[in-house]
């Protein structure tokens, strides 16, 4: 689970990151993202189908970030939201889709290469 001091929960929050951020999309994901400390927030419409389809969708993007919060930036908060394409979809192939959006929007830590 992602602890608490890393999530988004107020709606103000998501209201200011919608008005201000800046948006991603790939096949099964959109993405805002605002500067600010590092939080994530995640939503999935009712486009997405009942509320089993929506927890699944959402407990794939939290646990995509749980397992890859190290590599993110530490002034970003970043909004995830599930599109209708996602039902079905295995973990891996959200994961690779998500890494690389979030790679493409530059919010990956850099590693510099040690020889």
């Amino acid at each position: 689970m992602l602890q608490r001091n890393f999530r988004l929960r107020h709606k103000s929050s998501f209201g200011l990151i919608f008005k201000e951020g800046k948006n991603y999309s790939v096949k099964y994901v959109a993405m805002y993202i605002h500067k600010g400390p590092k939080r994530f927030g995640f939503i999935a419409s009712k486009k997405v189908g009942n509320s089993v389809q929506r927890n699944r969708a959402k407990r794939l993007m939290r646990e995509v970030i749980r397992l890859h919060i190290s590599e993110i930036r530490n002034d970003l908060e970043i909004i995830f939201i599930a599109r209708a394409s996602i039902k079905g979809v295995s973990f891996s192939e959200v994961e690779r889709y998500m890494m690389n959006m979030l790679k493409n929007a530059n919010t990956l830590i850099k590693v510099s290469k040690q020889e």
